[in-house]
């Protein structure tokens, strides 16, 4: 019987058959595994038809080795290409993943830093206006006018009068039931002023005082005036943030007799600084405490203002 050759299509593998009964079945390629209708070389193409188990055992045995061996070898340098792809595309993705979870989406560093710039040049500019706001009432307050004219202030009920600035706010009471009599003389714009208060506990010392040093030497003794004076800085110290005077007190005569002043600073309540007299006269009846108050800046425009204050207070 005439040998019959046929070839895998796709691999190129040849065989023998060993029976022509074979021709026109599909069977799987012993070499690459791919199914094919068995024809002899030369030959159209059959219909296909199952082989039975026999044939095809007789089908593989017949396959070039050389060819076999080829497709082998194709085949298993496939499968270790594909092996290593794989994982290693599965680690791309794996670390892409990562480093995507990692960083920050863009839109949020985005409006992060839009957020931030925002707050910056609000700062920036609050500092800017705050502190053109704050020159500007330096500036203000170092120009300040000083008053050219006085009116006198003499209330119906109360313990003394003085002269003040014409055009300032007056603000006073006691004097009556019981109450020690008060006044304040404010600035039209409120950022200076002048208080007094009468105090009958001092007044009652300071005669004691008197009475205690007569027939003394005057060189030997201070006047009770320093003494309530310095009594009185305690009191002043806890009315007024950050109190600190400036210098030695300074003792004098006014119409109210020994008065004793001291130059003092403190803490502005908006912030900044004042500057002023704390001032304390002493009559046999009663005791009187001023404070006279301005911005730092001002000090030495209101001292004489002050000054014509302090010397015109009487006790009624």
């Amino acid at each position: 019987m005439p040998e019959v050759v046929v070839t895998c299509p796709h691999c190129q593998a040849k065989a023998k058959l060993k029976s022509t009964k074979m021709l026109g079945k599909k069977v799987n390629c012993r070499s690459c595994e791919t199914p094919f209708v068995l024809k002899a070389d030369g030959q159209k193409k059959k219909a296909a038809r199952k082989p039975p188990a026999d044939d095809f055992d007789d089908f593989d045995d017949e396959f070039d080795s050389a060819a076999v061996a080829r497709a082998r070898r194709a085949r298993k340098k496939k499968g270790k290409s594909g092996s290593s792809s794989g994982p290693q595309k599965s680690n791309s993705k794996s670390k892409k993943s990562e480093q995507e979870k990692s960083q920050p989406p863009v839109m949020l560093l985005v409006g992060g830093s839009v957020l931030g710039l925002a707050l910056t040049g609000g700062l920036v500019y609050f500092m800017f206006t705050a502190g053109s706001s704050l020159s500007a009432q330096n500036a203000a307050q170092n120009q300040a006018a000083v008053p050219a004219k006085y009116a006198k202030f003499h209330p119906e009920v109360g313990d003394f009068g003085c002269e003040y600035p014409e055009g300032w706010t007056v603000k006073n009471g006691g004097g009556q039931g019981g109450v020690q009599s008060w006044g304040k003389f404010l600035s039209p714009d409120e950022s200076v002023s002048i208080s007094v208060r009468a105090n009958m506990t001092g007044g009652a010392l300071g005669g004691a005082g008197l009475a205690m040093t007569q027939g003394a030497d005057s060189d030997e003794i201070e006047p009770p005036v320093v003494d309530i004076h310095r009594l009185m800085k305690r009191k002043v110290e806890d009315d007024y943030p950050n109190y600190e005077e400036i210098g030695d007190y300074k003792l004098f005569e006014t119409k109210m007799g020994d008065t004793c002043q001291s130059v003092f600073t403190t803490k502005a309540l908006l912030g900044g600084k004042q500057r002023g007299y704390r001032v304390t006269l002493l009559t046999g009846r009663v005791q009187f405490n001023m404070i006279c108050l301005c911005p730092d800046g001002q000090f030495d425009q209101m001292r004489p203002v002050f000054d014509k204050v302090i010397q015109t207070i009487y006790e009624k």
